[in-house]
């Protein structure tokens, strides 16, 4: 046996007398000190994974295709839903200032008011931009926007480098030759520009418009033209590279020129901004002062035709625009349309007269008209104690205040209606609750109806007719407590039975109720005043109104 052979056959021996040992250590040790291997092996990461996708990219793709497809198949229908709604809620608000703002603004540059709806719905602001070695994956250079603060820019280096290799992967398996172009996440993009050696992952917040994606490209070619070279020969060692260079460059490119661009927009105003508030501010002084005096002179016209009583009957509409005062409504006869001319020309009102009121010879003259009705009221409150008023408006009258009764009410509004030139009569007025209440007596053992208990029936009977109340009649009857409780009761019954039968033979219908009591009214004594116990009260009560 050769000396060769039988070291081989030595070592060989002792690894199966340690494995068993040394696995068993590592199983040990893995177990009480996890989180130490963990954080020891932290960043090793990166430089696998760069590894990785440069020896065995064709893995790194199969084990990242079935979360990643899926991924990105979702931020991109994200993307587009919010698109929508932000264009859904421009439209819903269509009527707004800015809406017209952005009319006006489509007209003035020729191009369409749908993209400059979406041109506001992708306004894009940049956070941050890294260049990335094409080869390695290594960070390069970074900048960012003085708000931004990014964490662990190599490690997301590394992962874009993996997303962008498994993305470039399947393409080429459907046999298309194209660069990832974009990520979204959340509210924020990545949208990335590949060179020959390098590319630029720009982040951004909102959604890009070409505007974005043309200066993103012009960073990257300063670059290229500018540091071309130094990147190819990029190594891993950056004593060397022109990081600070770049960084300038993209920070020159990227952010100083976006903040030069929205300062120049806010101190760069339109002359027309400043005429568009003064001419506004004339126009609507020059309204409201022709509006001021217009109602100047309808005022002054109106209190004119009030102070001419031939004219303050009729019903005139006055109209004063664009120094023309229109005059419209009708009279009875032609002398009062020359009157009213007449009248206004005295004013010397810097108005021409434009006379369109209407001769209608059937009118009635509206003085008499008012004198009648003023007759005829005056006499009905004197005969029937009322206090009715009116208000006479050629050709409409307004009743109002109280009429003794209801039956009163009806003849003066009939009597109101004979009356030539009323067109209609406007109703108001109010009559009293019908009111009623009085006590009958009746003598010992008696149930019968003297004088004064009729009389006082019959004044019940003409209130009802009068109002036409259909107010309940309420029927009390009292004892004065002598003799058998049973016997009074019964002479009540009668009593009230007499009281009923004698307003049915006078047409009263109303709902009568009753009530027998065996004792005298309250603070009567039936002792000192039998006669005031044993009486009958009668009163009304009106109907609760629902």
């Amino acid at each position: 046996m050769s000396h060769n052979d039988k070291t081989m056959q030595e070592e060989k021996a002792l690894q199966e007398a340690l494995s068993p040992i040394v696995n068993e250590l590592i199983d040990k040790n893995f177990e009480n000190s996890g989180d130490k291997i963990a954080s020891q092996m932290a960043p090793l990461i990166g430089g696998a994974i760069r590894e990785q996708i440069k020896s065995q990219k064709d893995d790194i793709v199969d084990a990242l295709y079935p979360v990643m497809g899926n991924m990105i198949s979702k931020f991109v229908t994200k993307s587009l839903e919010e698109l929508l709604n932000k264009i859904n809620d421009q439209i819903q608000n269509g009527l707004s200032a800015q809406a017209i703002k952005r009319k006006i603004k489509a007209k003035i540059k020729g191009v369409s008011e749908t993209e400059l709806l979406l041109q506001e719905s992708s306004h894009a602001k940049i956070k941050a931009a890294l260049l990335i070695h094409k080869e390695s994956g290594s960070l390069l250079c970074q900048v960012e926007d003085e708000n931004a603060s990014l964490t662990d820019a190599d490690m997301l280096a590394s992962m874009m480098s993996a997303i962008r290799s498994f993305v470039n992967e399947w393409v080429e398996s459907n046999e298309k030759h194209q660069e990832l172009g974009e990520i979204e996440y959340g509210g924020n993009k990545i949208i990335i520009e590949a060179s020959g050696y390098s590319y630029l992952a720009v982040i951004i917040e909102g959604a890009a418009y070409t505007e974005t994606y043309e200066k993103i490209r012009h960073a990257l070619e300063n670059i290229v033209l500018e540091f071309a070279e130094d990147i190819k020969e990029f190594n891993g060692n950056f004593e060397n590279f022109p990081k600070e260079a770049i960084e300038a460059n993209l920070q020159k490119e990227l952010f100083t020129q976006e903040k030069t661009q929205e300062e120049s927009k806010k101190s760069k105003k339109s002359p027309i901004l400043w005429l568009l508030p003064l001419l506004l501010v004339g126009y609507l002084g020059y309204i409201t002062y022709n509006d001021y005096r217009n109602e100047k002179y309808k005022t002054e016209i109106l209190s004119q035709i009030e102070a001419t009583p031939a004219l303050s009957p009729f019903r005139i509409d006055i109209d004063v625009n664009d120094g023309v005062a229109t005059l419209k409504g009708s009279v009875p006869f032609s002398y009062h349309k020359e009157l009213l001319e007449k009248t206004l020309t005295q004013l010397h009102l810097p108005l021409k007269i434009d006379n369109a009121l209407k001769v209608l010879p059937t009118l009635t003259d509206p003085m008499q008209v008012s004198a009648n009705i003023a007759y005829l009221i005056k006499g009905f409150n004197i005969n029937n104690a009322s206090n009715v008023r009116y208000d006479f408006d050629y050709n409409t009258l307004k009743l109002s205040g109280e009429a003794k009764n209801k039956r009163a009410k009806e003849k003066l509004l009939a009597a109101l209606s004979e009356i030539k030139g009323i067109k209609s009569i406007e109703d108001h007025i109010e009559i009293p609750k019908a009111s009623f209440h009085e006590r009958i007596y009746f003598d010992t053992a008696d149930t019968t109806l003297n004088a004064d208990a009729k009389e006082k029936l019959l004044q019940l009977v003409k209130t009802l007719h009068d109002t036409k109340s259909s107010a309940a009649i309420v029927i009390h009857a009292y004892s004065d407590m002598i003799g058998d409780e049973q016997k009074n009761a019964e002479l009540a019954k009668k009593r009230v039975g007499a009281i009923q039968s004698f307003l049915q033979n006078n047409n009263i219908t109303n709902t009568i109720q009753t009530e027998i009591y065996n004792h005298p009214p309250q603070g009567v004594d039936a002792k000192e005043n039998p006669k005031e116990a044993r009486s009958i009260e009668i009163s009304l009560q009106e109907k609760e109104s629902k």
